[in-house]
């Protein structure tokens, strides 16, 4: 038994009626062209959105090869300045060393000349005193063995002498 229904009565017809009609309102609306124009938004958002990533990747990169070489330079310049500083040095002690050679080299020159000089006060002192004694003890022997006239002729020309000598 083959029931027959209508064609309006038909629940499939009506289902098939309700689908055209909704694919007709939406290409009539132009809801695929919205969706289109909403997607394409969204992708160039996106889009932008990478590209501003990629120029700040490229910015930050920049930086860093940038802090980088800055960084190169100032550890380059830390050690030549070490090694400036190191040579200063050198060059301190090395003038120290010099400057102390030759403060102790001129002490010692004063030290010998001083001593020197003492040594010839010392040796002039020695005879000068000497003669003192020995012109004393000529004078008592020549006194004991010799008139007294004769004695003091005989002691003022010595004396006379020995005083042109010396002096």
């Amino acid at each position: 038994m083959e029931h027959h229904v209508s064609f309006f009565a038909d629940p499939a017809t009506w289902v098939s009626f309700a689908v055209t009609l909704f694919f007709i309102l939406i290409i009539w609306k132009k809801i695929p062209a919205i969706f289109a124009k909403i997607l394409d938004q969204r992708s160039k958002e996106i889009a932008d959105q990478l590209d501003n990533a990629k120029s700040l990747c490229e910015e930050a990169s920049a930086l860093l090869a940038k802090y980088e070489r800055e960084q190169r330079e100032v550890e380059k310049q830390a050690v030549e300045m070490m090694e400036n500083a190191a040579a200063e040095v050198k060059l301190m002690v090395a003038e120290s060393k010099a400057h102390i050679e030759e403060m102790t080299k001129r002490r010692s020159e004063i030290a010998t000349q001083k001593i020197a000089q003492a040594e010839a006060e010392a040796i002039k002192e020695i005879s000068s005193l000497t003669i003192d004694v020995a012109t004393a003890a000529a004078h008592d022997l020549i006194e004991a063995n010799l008139k007294k006239d004769d004695q003091d002729a005989l002691i003022k020309k010595s004396t006379d002498q020995l005083d042109a000598k010396i002096h």
